[in-house]
């Protein structure tokens, strides 16, 4: 059964500074929902936030990149006024068919692995807050997490997200051909997140061992995800293996040779990716 639970107050929070929730383990987490408020204050003053089970990042992302995945997943805007905001942390993949396929990523708390003797002993998740030009007045935090029993057997899979940042010079095609692949922690990939900071894409293509796994153009690729359960959002290029609602279908990358992601730029950008991967809890 599921249950809403508050977590544990923060250390001190104050703009500039990061903020830690030390979470209780022993549950298996499917959301965890961040309350914030002060005079004025919004998920773009959340600069970074990592999800470190056992101290080591998994996840990291802006509050405003968060913002927007939960937008393209379907989920309302976190900000409810320009003094308070909800954002969502997810680690279920949100809006597929199957309860059992949304709840393969929630994270599996205080579960021993008996052949490898891993757990996820701890749970943090820290927080960057933007300088006083963004927050005015004194900011609040407050997190509430979506909770059921722990499963036996480990941690089973975890959703990992790894950023990265390109440049690119021109309108041209260009490979990004070094994404990591075939790492305990990086078997499977569920989706690609590409942000351009200015013009568009036009193109997207994904190669593996040199064939062609997923080619649209952008407009296709947006149509296709109208189409299924998701919600484009502005400026956000995604590759989602889940867009029909499907949970069975990332892109396995643990044996090949070269795994990359071509992309047709409309001119100079820099450009944030985010790679969604299934895996396990690692070292």
């Amino acid at each position: 059964m599921r249950v809403d639970q508050r977590m544990p107050a923060p250390n001190a929070v104050a703009a500039g500074q990061t903020t830690t929730f030390r979470l209780p383990v022993g549950r298996r987490y499917h959301a965890l929902h961040l309350l914030g408020s002060a005079t004025t204050f919004a998920p773009s003053d959340l600069t970074d936030i990592r999800i470190k089970p056992n101290q080591k990042v998994i996840q990291s992302y802006s509050g405003a990149h968060r913002d927007k995945m939960n937008q393209f997943d379907g989920r309302e805007a976190a900000a409810i006024s320009a003094a308070s905001f909800h954002l969502v942390i997810p680690f279920d993949r949100y809006g597929l068919m199957t309860l059992q396929g949304e709840e393969e990523t929630a994270l599996n708390t205080g579960s021993l692995d008996p052949n490898t003797g891993k757990i996820i002993s701890s749970l943090d998740v820290e927080i960057d807050l933007s300088g006083a030009g963004g927050i005015t007045g004194t900011p609040s935090l407050r997190m509430y997490a979506t909770t059921s029993e722990r499963l036996d057997g480990g941690p089973g899979t975890v959703p990992h997200m790894r950023r990265f940042t390109k440049d690119f010079a021109g309108a041209d095609t260009y490979d990004i051909a070094d994404i990591g692949r075939g790492g305990e922690t990086t078997q499977f990939i569920n989706r690609i997140w590409l942000l351009p900071s200015t013009g568009t894409l036009e193109n997207l293509k994904v190669e593996a061992d040199t064939y062609t796994l997923f080619e649209r153009t952008a407009a296709l690729n947006e149509r296709a995800q109208r189409d299924g359960i998701r919600v484009p959002q502005n400026d956000y290029y995604v590759i989602d293996r889940t867009e029909h609602g499907y949970g069975g279908d990332p892109f396995d990358v643990r044996a090949l040779d070269d795994f990359r992601v071509k992309v047709d730029t409309s001119g100079a950008m820099s450009l944030t990716g985010y790679v969604e991967y299934l895996g396990g809890i690692g070292d």
